[in-house]
């Protein structure tokens, strides 16, 4: 089941095209023939054909995409499963092409904001170290020599500058050897829950993070129910897809609760992660047996709310950082 991730694009173009052939009335198995009569050579039909393979002998598609984990995410596992037993591949499938379309939409959405601030953080940085190593010193040198008496500020600069410039190889090996050791932390799960928990805790940052989060689950829960799953699974699965470790686990102690009798809205309330107003909306649509629309409402609200945060944000961070690139 190992295998080299393809492009996210490139497998909801099969799934749009694959759910047209079934609702056309062709069985799997002659749809994933013609989808692949018309393929490449890619790693996605690679794993098209295995799949392809392993239902001709009797397995079922989601058993069949089940095996590569690695690459196939559990709620599109999911989502074939409960197409399977309700008979309806093609609108599960369907279901899930809208609910990736939304979360590439809001990913988008966050990545745009942060192109820019970005992009002025990494020049303002390359500017500042090119002029403390280059230039000062070429400046300051001719001073010294003069034996002129240079103010305090300066002196602490032409300081600042040296430092840099006799040890620019050193701080670049020590740069990356940082980089390193955070990399191979993150793989204990103690370093990644307390990265991540430190993520959602950053002035400003963390509570789009948490919004952008919760935004996402929501939508995931609402796809999952759609399909029929039962609110546990469904609640499992959506721990499964997401990516920040500590709220991963927030959720799985959620579904400890539900396993134990508890609400789901209840549940939510007693791991002490999630906002009120998304505890009060998933408890009016549990108490009202309309869970799986107000997890869509709440998802539409979260959703919008980032879009705005990240509106503010950015209109607020780019005088900030040409301020500061101009103190500097």
């Amino acid at each position: 089941g190992r295998r080299k991730p393809f492009r996210l694009r490139d497998f909801l173009s099969f799934n749009q095209e694959f759910a047209v052939l079934i609702k056309a009335g062709l069985p799997i198995l002659s749809a994933l023939d013609t989808v692949l009569e018309r393929s490449g050579n890619s790693d996605l039909y690679d794993l098209l054909r295995e799949v392809r393979n392993d239902v001709s002998t009797g397995e079922s598609l989601s058993g069949a995409f089940g095996k590569f984990s690695s690459v196939v995410s559990t709620l599109y596992v999911a989502s074939l499963q409960a197409g399977e037993k309700s008979g309806s591949i093609s609108l599960a499938i369907s279901r899930y092409i809208a609910y990736i379309k939304k979360m590439l939409a809001i990913r988008q959405k966050v990545i745009t904001a942060s192109i820019y601030p970005a992009i002025l953080t990494s020049v303002s940085i390359f500017v500042i170290v090119f002029l403390m190593v280059f230039v000062v010193p070429t400046f300051t040198a001719a001073y010294f020599e003069s034996g002129t008496q240079l103010p305090a500020i300066t002196v602490v600069l032409v300081a600042v500058s040296h430092a840099l410039k006799n040890n620019i190889y050193w701080l670049i090996f020590l740069a990356a050897a940082c980089w390193a050791g955070l990399t191979y932390a993150k793989r204990s799960p103690a370093a990644k829950r307390f990265l991540d928990r430190l993520k959602l805790r950053t002035p400003l940052l963390g509570d789009i993070f948490l919004t952008y989060y919760i935004s996402r689950l929501a939508r995931t829960l609402s796809t999952v129910l759609a399909s029929g799953m039962p609110l546990v699974d469904a609640v499992r699965i959506a721990s499964g897809t997401m990516d920040n470790y500590f709220l991963r686990e927030a959720i799985q102690k959620v579904v400890k609760l539900l396993e134990e009798g508890g609400g789901f809205a209840a549940s939510l309330e007693r791991v002490q992660v999630f906002p009120t107003m998304a505890i009060r909306m998933v408890d009016a649509g549990e108490s009202g047996g309309a869970l799986e629309t107000v997890l869509d409402d709440v998802a539409d609200f979260y959703e919008m709310d980032v879009d705005a945060k990240l509106t503010v944000l950015t209109s607020a961070i780019e005088p900030a950082l040409m301020v500061i690139m101009g103190l500097l």
